[in-house]
């Protein structure tokens, strides 16, 4: 049993591989119908042979290594956040009056418009695109981490306050691993949202990575730019999502999945 839930999956990958032949097949064919213009669509051939140069050069890796890194950096911050208050907050009633209604009122403020205040704060370099993903990837953790907290059963809490187990072991073992299933769907939509704000912030105020690639090849006429930018950052949305799945059917859900297995 164990085995068939750490084998590969090959069909998110098969979905995938279509998806891509698709997109490709409808671009060209917006092209040879003339329905978009070369001049702001180029072909795929013309964007292929600026990513083949620009990774010849090192700058594309270059521009990946360093949204990459503000990804992992803001993103780790928020998520651990999110996951310690929501669970304090799915815990203690206390804490929920006193902090969820402000939680609520910041939770639907778009990310992009938290950019003004991070750069007063934090001005212009690295904190200020850590902050802007730290906080947007937050909120889903938070709410999710919230949510399958206050959804465990109580049954579970009694045979654990039954063995005499204190605050921190309850919170630590029973509480986060009874709320995993709901914390990794959080931080599958941390990451993803978090990409988002990555790519935002760094279009407006940076002088580097793949943001910084789209928004200089807009200001300078050059759609290949503009395109590859886009893919590449598909690119890494769509595999890094795909790892995450993997990673947490066969690593952090491993036991969850055999438990719903067993009660089919």
């Amino acid at each position: 049993m164990t085995k068939s839930h750490s084998r590969f999956d090959p069909r998110p990958l098969a979905y995938l591989l279509a998806t891509i032949v698709l997109i490709f097949a409808a671009w060209k064919l917006a092209l040879i119908s003339k329905l978009v213009s070369e001049t702001v669509l180029p072909a795929p051939a013309i964007v292929f042979q600026l990513a083949w140069q620009e990774l010849s050069t090192g700058k594309l890796l270059e521009y990946i290594q360093i949204s990459g890194q503000r990804l992992v950096a803001g993103f780790f911050f928020g998520s651990l956040l999110g996951v310690l208050i929501g669970a304090l907050l799915g815990s203690y009633r206390i804490l929920r009056l006193m902090f969820l209604p402000l939680c609520e009122t910041l939770r639907p403020i778009p990310p992009l418009a938290w950019i003004p205040l991070a750069l007063i704060w934090f001005g212009i370099g690295e904190e200020s695109k850590i902050f802007l993903i730290a906080l947007t990837s937050f909120f889903p953790v938070f709410i999710t981490t919230l949510k399958g907290v206050q959804q465990i059963d109580f049954n579970l809490l009694r045979a654990a306050r039954s063995l005499d187990m204190n605050h921190r072991q309850m919170f630590f073992l029973v509480t986060l691993p009874a709320a995993l299933p709901d914390i990794v769907t959080g931080l599958r939509l941390g990451w993803s949202i978090g990409l988002v704000a990555l790519v935002g912030a760094e279009m407006i105020a940076s002088t580097s990575g793949l943001g910084f690639l789209i928004m200089n090849g807009m200001n300078n006429g050059r759609f290949d730019e503009v395109i590859l930018g886009i893919l590449v950052i598909g690119a890494i949305s769509i595999v890094t999502d795909l790892a995450f799945i993997q990673f947490s059917k066969t690593k952090l859900l491993r036991w969850h999945n055999g438990l719903e297995k067993n009660g089919n």
